[in-house]
């Protein structure tokens, strides 16, 4: 029998959060009627520019400064909603904050109204014509670093969508610019009305864009963080996903209980299974593989432990992400404030190759947390072979059941007992997009550990390697191992590759729970090697 808890964040104010959002689409269908519907007899939208409608002396001025009045606030109000939805993303907090200044100019530009055109002609422009001049100035440079930092803060699609807006805007700003100078000269101003309005309604959509992209973000299920858009293709991929890990997770041969645990990275979950009052055993699984990898293990390992499957932040599963993985040390704040939702002051520590790396990188920055430390065939002791980088990519960039079943093959898992579990890496490698902060940490995976970072570790710790391994030579990251960590025992699991928690599972699970429990504190000696 399955049993569900859920531990998430509050959130009391989302309605208030998604009303402020809205008022940025709100002020964009405003300003853009008032450009282009807002009209006295005689003025042309083609010919004559936005701000004609307010020039002193303008039959629409009033009308114009009235509605003014309300776009500020619907601005200054989406600027705020922005900030309450940018949760630690720091591009997405100047974004709010520019935004909130190009509404501050609102207050500027009743002050700042331009003469009619033959004024000007005349030579009778006057302060408020230069003020007006500069207050344009600074509202097309604070729209453009609005833009570019949006870029930065909101995913691909929006990068791409950004970075045209800004092309668009360039574009139809020369063209604005060129026939500027005729305006005050008296001379015809054929197009100049039309290439200005279609550049400030190009920027009127981004901001729309922007507030629909918080808005659809913001209202999903699960709570996401709205700074970051969904990490799923599509809610259609989502739903196979989730559908998916849940069906592999039926096949467990253990209760268990599903947990979620808030953290500023986003809210992880937890698969948790055994005694509740046993000591605590925290596994961390491979790369792309979630949880359900634990399948063939968790029988075992639940016996004795209480045992917390955790779904590593920023990889597909039912961890749902929300401030990126942006460096190494991110995934310890990571682990340790999981660990804090969970209530675990030190636990073992169990990691399966990148899960491994990420074990080994914690028990080097937090030994405080860690009782013991298990590393199955974990990134970080010997560079990956170039066939791994290489087929890597090939299943990456052509996400195909075919690619992933290759690359795992070659690993060794190629079981029948695993074609749920793969079935679900292969949803993940196609639906899931993984920010590119978090792809540039992932690949130090594939380097090795400073030598001096190893001997910090005192941990006591059990290693194993397939004596097959394909991701690196074994014998050789062995040996490194037990020439450089203090507390250490090694071995070699015989017949196997990269698949040791499946093809020898019980061997793998019969040597951990032997370890365990024989290292209850700290060991004393050097390290050794022993060979299965």
């Amino acid at each position: 029998m399955t049993t569900s808890s859920h531990v998430l964040l509050s959130t009391d104010n989302d309605r208030w959060r998604h009303a402020l959002l809205a008022c940025g689409i709100a002020s964009s269908l405003l300003y853009g009627t008032m450009i282009w519907v807002i009209r006295y007899e005689g003025y042309s939208v083609v010919s004559q520019v936005p701000s004609e409608l307010t020039a002193i002396g303008a039959p629409t001025r009033a009308l114009w400064s009235g509605l003014g009045w309300v776009y500020t606030a619907l601005v200054t109000a989406f600027g705020v909603g922005l900030w309450r939805s940018a949760g630690g993303n720091r591009a997405a907090r100047i974004v709010s904050g520019l935004i909130l200044a190009f509404a501050s100019l609102g207050l500027l530009w009743p002050f700042a109204a331009m003469h009619q055109r033959e004024v000007l002609v005349a030579g009778g422009g006057t302060f408020s014509d230069d003020l007006h001049r500069a207050l344009g100035g600074v509202t097309v440079f604070l729209m453009f670093l609005a833009m570019g930092f949006g870029a930065a803060a909101f995913g691909r699609r929006f990068r791409l969508y950004s970075i045209a807006t800004i092309i668009l805007l360039l574009t139809f700003g020369a063209l604005t610019f060129i026939e500027a100078p005729r305006l005050e000269a008296g001379l015809p101003t054929p197009w100049i009305g039309l290439w200005e309005r279609i550049n400030i309604s190009v920027f009127l959509l981004w901001l729309a864009v922007l507030a629909s992209t918080l808005l659809r973000t913001g209202t999903s299920r699960t709570k996401r963080t709205v700074s970051q858009p969904s990490p799923f293709r599509t809610p259609r991929a989502e739903a196979q996903i989730r559908a998916a890990y849940d069906a592999a997770l039926r096949l467990w041969p253990v209760s268990y209980d599903e947990l979620e645990v808030p953290t500023r990275f986003g809210t992880t979950h937890v698969v948790a299974a055994g005694p509740k009052n046993a000591p605590p055993l925290v596994l961390l699984h491979g790369y792309m593989a979630t949880s359900v990898m634990w399948a063939p293990n968790i029988a075992d390992l639940s016996t004795g432990y209480r045992v917390y499957a955790v779904d590593v932040m920023g990889q597909p599963s039912k961890s749902v992400p929300g401030e990126p993985i942006r460096h190494s040390t991110d995934y310890v704040a990571w682990l340790t404030a999981t660990l804090d939702g969970l209530n675990l002051s030190r636990v073992s520590l169990l990691g399966m190759s990148f899960g491994g790396w990420i074990a080994l990188r914690y028990a080097v920055a937090a030994p405080e947390r860690i009782q013991n430390l298990v590393l199955l065939s974990p990134g970080g002791f010997l560079p990956m072979v170039k066939q791994f980088a290489l087929r890597a990519m090939v299943m990456v960039f052509v996400p195909t059941r075919f690619t992933v079943n290759s690359f795992m093959r070659w690993a060794g898992i190629d079981d029948e007992a695993a074609r749920p579990w793969l079935d679900l890496m292969y949803l993940g490698v196609k639906h899931f997009r993984m920010p590119e902060e978090t792809m540039r940490v992932d690949r130090d995976a594939a380097n090795l550990l400073a030598d001096g970072e190893l001997r910090m570790l005192h941990t006591p710790t059990l290693l194993l390697f397939g004596e097959d391994e394909v991701i690196y030579d074994a014998a050789e990251a062995l040996e490194r191992a037990c020439r450089l960590i203090p507390h250490v025992e090694a071995a070699l699991i015989p017949n196997c590759r990269h698949d040791m928690c499946f093809s020898r599972s019980q061997i793998v699970d019969a040597r951990v729970l032997d370890f365990l429990k024989r290292t209850g504190g700290q060991q004393e000696g050097n390290g050794h090697r022993f060979v299965a």
